[in-house]
């Protein structure tokens, strides 16, 4: 069955517990044929919950209201609806971009609808930064089994797994401190169940349930998120680098910190133009972004105390004995530029200009050889024109 909402086309999404969905620019909205037990951290009705109605309510971004809960309330009565049985959700991110996900194992079944933007993505224990746009993920997921109260929050912690998993595996970065992030600062979940057949106690990672609940919670989100923010597996070395808060302009701005300048080369402009160009040719190469990725991720594994024999304080203090960046550092400038470029690493690792010096023991290194090998086959190639 299908419609068209305000030049949508929309399916009709059949889910759990005798509940359908529909999908409208302003709201989602999910309504059952028979009561939900429901455990949530939504903004309507939160909490241990008897509904028929989930909303999740679209707002602009920078949205501000002191009393979101009122709000919500007043918009659900608007659209014929009993607040009193409606669990409701506010999120920024565009509703079509949601993430859906069903799984059947055996006579449990598990539907899980996804909203998803990470703009706001921060590491869990990090203190918040206050956003503009502040992205969030709300999960809900409804099973056609009958649960208990325990068994409820044990499905709350698989979900959070579930998402966790998602954001490790994109990497996707802290908006705070540029590590690893492990959700939004505003995600909010509602798992609900059936209110008949037989009783399920547990909902944990080793169950049939929790595994249900595990995999169409990581397949909704992760729709969710590379449909609505565009992190893809796949997405270029210079986007992963913007994610760390390394910018384009930055690796320029340190090229030309280092560049020797010479009239005849023409103007600084055009030689900031050649950089680009030849950064954009050497980052879209996976050789490249691979060491370059590979030198990243240690620096994570270093911060965490990962490495052996290096603990996380000698790590942070960039001890003489660690060779292994300046190894990997040589490797890079050697693929992109060939001896010419070790050369010109060897000068930026000693300057270390712009952005390159405040980043960590790999990264420094990694970062600075990507610069390096560019700015050596930039001479090159201005050589060639004179």
């Amino acid at each position: 069955m299908s419609w068209n909402i305000r030049g949508w086309s929309i399916r009709m999404l059949n889910l759990p517990v005798g509940a359908h969905m529909k999908c409208y620019r302003e709201s989602l909205i999910i309504k059952s044929d028979r009561p939900i037990r429901a455990l949530s951290s939504a903004v309507l009705n939160g909490g241990f919950r008897r509904v028929n109605s989930i909303i999740v309510r679209h707002v602009p971004k920078g949205f501000r209201c002191t009393d979101p809960e009122a709000y919500l309330a007043t918009y659900v009565e608007g659209l014929g609806l009993t607040p009193d049985s409606t669990t409701g959700f506010i999120t920024a991110a565009d509703l079509k971009c949601f993430g859906l996900s069903s799984l059947s194992l055996g006579k449990v079944k598990v539907s899980t609808v996804a909203t998803a933007g990470t703009s706001n993505s921060m590491r869990v224990g990090e203190k918040p930064a206050l956003a503009s746009n502040a992205g969030t993920v709300n999960i809900i997921v409804l099973m056609n089994v009958r649960a208990t109260d325990s068994c409820l929050v044990n499905a709350v912690q698989t979900v959070t797994e579930a998402k966790s998993l998602v954001f490790k595996e994109l990497d996707i970065r802290s908006s705070i401190s540029h590590r690893l992030a492990t959700g939004t600062s505003t995600d909010a979940v509602m798992v609900g169940s059936a209110e008949d057949g037989p009783k399920h106690h547990y909902a944990g990672p080793g169950t049939a349930l929790g595994m249900a609940i595990a995999n169409t919670v990581y397949r909704a989100v992760k729709e969710a998120v590379e449909k609505h923010g565009g992190a893809t597996p796949n997405r270029p070395l210079l986007t992963r680098l913007e994610e760390r808060g390394i910018r384009i302009k930055d690796l320029e701005d340190s090229f030309m910190e280092n560049y020797i300048h010479h009239k005849a080369l023409g103007s600084k402009i055009k030689v900031r133009r050649i950089f680009r160009g030849l950064l954009e040719e050497a980052a879209s190469d996976h050789n490249v972004a691979a060491l370059v990725l590979g030198a990243l991720h240690l620096d994570d594994d270093g911060y965490s105390g990962l490495i052996p024999s290096l603990p996380e304080k000698k790590y942070s203090r960039d001890p003489v004995s660690l060779l292994a960046d300046e190894i990997l550092g040589m490797a890079i400038s050697n693929y992109i530029a060939g001896a010419k470029g070790v050369f010109e690493y060897v000068r930026f690792d000693r300057t270390k200009p712009g952005i390159i010096r405040k980043l960590g023991p790999f990264a420094d290194d990694a970062v600075g050889a990507l610069v390096a090998g560019v700015s050596s086959n930039v001479y090159t190639k201005l050589g060639r024109r004179r």
